[in-house]
């Protein structure tokens, strides 16, 4: 294909990408993110993960090819190999596989909604499917990413899969359930509101880029043609998490559960005009240096720079939380999976401890193997 044919908007993600490409490969300025360079760093995690797959057979589940990979987590941590083994052993890639080829995505939409952690879940899922061919092709996707980070972290994003198979979008507040809680950050803000669509006994809708949209982060308008309202229907399925921002937390949860109680009431009476189902994901597993809470919370940057090798779940004040809140009320994902032991996994090193986000891939594979199972049953009950 010559570029005289390429579309305008694949012109700007050739362009986009082509300097992604220069900036992180052949510029000599080190990438740096909330102070942290990882050039060295993710040079030698790679060369040990590319040892480890010659000596166990064990091969990433994707890497940096996949174009909603994200290079602040890819091959970023203090265990890398052990993430790899983690993510080969969880089984993901076949399961996902599974519910791929199962037609249970059959023209069905995904939305994937939460914070910073439920990104790594909804990348995960689909830099999987990318790795198995399950993607329309290389461009059927659209990221809204955020100036001033590393290149490719983005906000609200959109995959289109081939054959018919549906989308998988992942949307930080769709429908103004919840807040992202951070507030320097901007995910798309629509004009949708679920609660007050239940209210009127109206279906949802999700406000989103279009796949012609650049991949870049952009301002909501109605008529503005980078923008499209997308209609969801009782096939379409919501996953979402609250979120760990404790500025926000609450909120969420008390939102989430005002349109579940909503929902559930005009179903009760036949006025549900063909609302998607609503999946709650368990919150993220953290390894701060707390473990009396679960290592629940992040502790003073004075602390340790490593993050703990294993806490107890059952302390952990968001995972009760999270059964206490919606357990009963909503169809749970990921409660059986037992994380307390592999707090090595995170990307908590050097100088800064996170010990909520996980090395690339690893953890978050099995969370998204969790959705593809919950996706699984919904197939079969079709």
């Amino acid at each position: 294909m010559t570029m005289a044919n390429l579309s305008q908007r694949n012109t700007t993600k050739l362009v986009v990408w082509s300097l992604l490409v220069a900036y992180v490969f052949l510029s000599g300025i080190s990438l740096t993110l909330r102070g942290r360079n990882r050039n060295l760093e993710s040079e030698e995690n790679l060369s040990n993960l590319r040892n480890l797959a010659s000596k166990e057979n064990v091969r990433p589940t994707y890497d940096m090819s996949c174009p909603l990979a994200m290079i602040e987590y890819i091959h970023v941590g203090q265990k890398i190999p052990e993430a790899a083994r983690y993510s080969v052993q969880s089984g993901a890639q076949s399961v996902i596989t599974e519910a791929l080829e199962s037609d249970a995505l059959t023209d069905r939409k995904i939305i994937m909604i939460g914070d910073s952690n439920m990104r790594q879940v909804f990348s995960s899922l689909s830099c999987i499917a990318h790795t198995a061919g399950f993607w329309k092709d290389d461009n059927a996707y659209t990221a809204g990413t955020m100036p001033g980070y590393y290149p490719g972290m983005y906000y609200d994003a959109r995959l289109n899969l081939k054959g018919g198979l549906g989308e998988v979008f992942y949307s930080p507040t769709a429908g103004k359930i919840q807040n992202y809680g951070w507030t320097r950050d901007t995910p798309l803000q629509g004009n949708e509101d679920w609660l007050q669509s239940c209210r009127d006994r109206k279906p949802f809708y999700l406000d989103t880029y279009t796949y012609d949209a650049p991949n870049v982060g952009q301002t909501y308008s109605e008529n503005d043609d980078r923008f499209e309202k997308v209609l969801l229907g009782g096939k379409d399925v919501v996953f979402i998490n609250a979120g760990l921002h404790l500025n926000a937390r609450d909120q969420n949860m008390a939102h989430l559960l005002e349109l579940v109680d909503c929902m559930k009431a005009f179903k009760h009476f036949g006025e549900d005009p063909g609302w998607p189902q609503i999946f709650y994901v368990r919150s993220n597993q953290q390894h701060f240096n707390n473990a009396d809470e679960g290592g629940a919370f992040p502790i003073s940057r004075n602390g340790p720079t490593t993050c703990l090798e294993s806490v107890d779940i059952e302390k952990n004040s968001f995972f009760r939380q999270d059964k206490a809140m919606f357990q009963g009320k909503l169809p749970m994902v990921g409660f059986d999976l037992d994380l307390g032991g592999v707090g090595k996994l995170h990307i908590g090193m050097g100088r800064r401890l996170d010990c909520s986000h996980w090395a690339m891939p690893g953890v978050p594979d099995a969370y998204a193997r969790e959705i593809a199972a919950a996706i699984l049953t919904i197939g079969l009950e079709d």
